[in-house]
């Protein structure tokens, strides 16, 4: 079909043809077998300047000639055509162009080859749509997930994204540096294959709670395991996100508290730990007896609950001075857990005031004979820088369940005897009667 036909052709189908195709935003151009311009609607006209050239029966590097300023454009053109043929396919590129505004434009541009039945070239169809916002926000979109990626990347929060049951859907990359494992590592796995297991009961507790409430401000705290099989302590600020197809995901924000659990379990140690000897105190005694108790009525046996008091110190600490009155305690600590069983534990209740606690025993007589023991060794003399001192303990024993059923009145026992031991000269013990 040469140009007159092709001419005659489109006159048929004006001005509904003319009309519906310069509506259209986006380019459209015909050209022929040879690459001659047979079409093109008013948005390519103007955005070539073709306004007012004779450009339909010509070429793209015939039309070079008549606005050589758009030289680049129409020999990027003649060269896709060709690559467009060469393939027999639509073929799809991007281009830009300069405005009437002067504003550069992008364009997404498909070239579609049109054979005909013997195979020949018929047409060429170009179709291009302006996608210069698309790009734009590609390109916010892409600097956006930069900065994401930096800010992930070097925060020492770490945000997991999982599904109802625990399985990792994402992983904030900070992961890497906190703890030292690959983030490739731990997608589509289960978060509980990194927690601590007595840590795990809570966080599927938590699941099941933020699933069915969905509570503003869900707080829980959880050790992760690092690369060097270390336990860290995490807090997570925990939400749960629901989809339009009704999927529902939960999104824990951690920060790393270990240093903060470290200092609150050095406070609770201070708390429970005697200043000097660093041996349990009274607070810590209270709190043990009543698992003591508990323990011993489990496997039916009996244990001793024993106050000790060193005889003289008093005496000591006003001849000698704190100072070596403190040694002596410390001292005195170790000469007894030298002669106790591992088992046995022993608390510090007041200046010169000990409690131990004799667990697991059968009889009367094997506290007595382990008691005993205690007894002579305190009364072994002690050599602190140079000063050779000489004491003894007293000693009050009250037994359970034998002497009383709660742990007041075994206490009050327990200092009666250690009374009846002082009353009695010092330097010995006495069971409760």
């Amino acid at each position: 079909m040469d140009f007159t036909k092709h001419l005659s052709f489109l006159k048929l189908q004006e001005p509904e043809l003319r009309l519906l195709i310069d509506l259209i935003e986006e380019f459209i151009v015909v050209k022929d077998s040879v690459g001659k311009w047979v079409l093109a609607n008013k948005k390519v006209i103007d955005s070539y300047h073709l306004a007012s050239v004779a450009y339909l029966g010509k070429t793209d590097l015939e039309i070079v000639n008549l606005i050589p300023n758009m030289e680049d454009s129409f020999i990027l053109n003649f060269k896709t055509d060709e690559l467009a043929w060469k393939n027999g396919t639509t073929l799809k590129m991007e281009k830009s162009l300069i405005d009437q505004d002067g504003l550069e434009n992008t364009w997404e541009v498909l070239k579609t080859p049109v054979f005909n039945g013997d195979g020949s070239r018929s047409h060429l169809i170009i179709v291009s749509r302006n996608i210069t916002d698309r790009k734009k926000s590609e390109k916010l979109l892409k600097a956006s997930e930069q900065k994401l990626g930096v800010i992930t990347e070097n925060m020492k929060d770490i945000i997991v994204l999982v599904d109802t049951i625990g399985n990792i859907k994402y992983v904030s990359p900070s992961i890497e540096k906190v703890l030292g494992i690959e983030t490739c590592l731990l997608n589509h796995k289960s978060l509980f294959t990194i927690m601590h297991k007595q840590d795990k009961q809570d966080m599927q507790d938590m699941l099941v709670t933020v699933v069915e409430s969905n509570p503003l401000d869900y707080r829980i705290e959880f050790r992760l395991v690092d690369a060097k099989n270390q336990y860290r302590w995490f807090e997570a600020i925990v939400s749960c996100v629901r989809g339009q197809n009704g999927e529902i995901d939960i999104i824990l924000a951690s920060r790393e508290i270990s240093d903060r659990k470290n200092y609150e379990h050095m406070l609770e140690k201070m708390a429970y730990q005697d200043y000097l000897t660093k041996i349990p105190n009274r607070r810590s005694l209270m709190k043990k007896l009543p698992n003591v108790i508990k323990d011993t009525e489990q496997n039916k046996k009996k244990f001793a609950l024993v106050f000790l008091d060193l005889d003289y110190f008093k005496q000591i600490n006003d001849k000698y001075g704190h100072e070596i009155g403190d040694r002596l305690l410390e001292l005195y600590v170790g000469r007894m857990e030298q002669n106790l069983r591992r088992t046995d534990s022993i608390a510090r209740v007041g200046g010169d005031e000990f409690v131990i606690t004799i667990e697991g025993l059968n009889n009367k007589e094997e506290a007595e004979n382990i008691i005993s023991k205690l007894c002579d060794s305190l009364k072994e003399p002690w050599m602190i820088d140079d000063e050779h001192l000489e004491t003894s303990c007293s000693i009050g024993v009250a037994l359970y369940p034998n002497d009383a059923s709660n742990i007041k009145t075994l206490l009050n026992k327990a200092d009666n005897a250690l009374y009846s031991a002082k009353e009695n000269g010092r330097g010995q013990y006495q069971f409760y009667s």
